[in-house]
């Protein structure tokens, strides 16, 4: 792996095994005409797929949405990657994968809320899917208008750098810690241990919950 494509903001998962994947995709499509924007559309699509897969009745439709959602999630580092090898850094494109990210997550949120409602008849978990896109949504506004407000191509951490920490409060210094822990992508591979187990119910809620929480921090952050 070129350790160039490690972010600081990479979780345990992220930096030793999705990484070591998708630098690898990314150093052959280096080798293409492909641009970080079309492969930030064409992971979003593949991430709808996941979602389309969980709205679907019965266990297997689950576990291979499950196995979509963790492809999508490998497959998001390329587009940053390749940006950073190519210099094609955009605010366009940062903001493209900020969205693209978040419209996956609505769909696996929805999907997964639909999906387990044809299993159970149970419409708790339209709540929680509903609860969870809401959550997702406002989260991702919030990190849209932060991204415009310092300038940057695109968003990587609520916090921004370490300097800009240096002299905040202990509670904002909190937020900040919380916010970034809730944005590991890392949970990915918790969802298919669950899909597999057949425990995605304790995901939705998670999602649900944890959704309106970073939703919350990132409310208290931008005052």
């Amino acid at each position: 792996m070129n350790e160039s494509f490690a972010k600081d903001t990479d979780g345990f998962f992220a930096r030793h095994f999705d990484r070591k994947i998708s630098g690898a995709i990314s150093r052959q499509l280096l080798k293409t005409s492909v641009t970080p924007n079309q492969i930030t559309v064409g992971v979003t699509v593949i991430g709808i797929g996941a979602g389309y897969l969980m709205a679907q009745p019965g266990y297997a439709a689950k576990v291979a949405g499950s196995l979509v959602f963790l492809l999508t999630s490998i497959l998001d580092g390329c587009d940053g990657e390749v940006a950073r090898a190519k210099k094609m850094i955009s605010k366009i494109g940062g903001w493209l994968d900020l969205w693209g990210d978040n419209v996956v997550h609505v769909s696996v949120f929805y999907g997964l809320g639909l999906g387990l409602f044809r299993d159970s008849g149970s419409d708790v978990y339209l709540k929680l899917g509903w609860a969870a896109v809401w959550g997702t949504l406002i989260s991702a506004s919030l990190a849209s208008y932060q991204t415009w407000r310092k300038g940057k191509s695109s968003f990587t951490s609520v916090s921004g750098d370490a300097a800009s920490l240096e002299h905040a409060s202990r509670w904002r210094k909190l937020l900040v810690q919380m916010s970034d822990a809730l944005a590991r992508r890392d949970f990915v591979y918790a969802v298919v241990v669950l899909a597999i187990c057949n425990l995605l119910p304790w995901f939705l809620w998670a999602c649900a919950i944890g959704s309106l929480v970073y939703a919350a921090v990132l409310v208290g952050l931008s005052l």
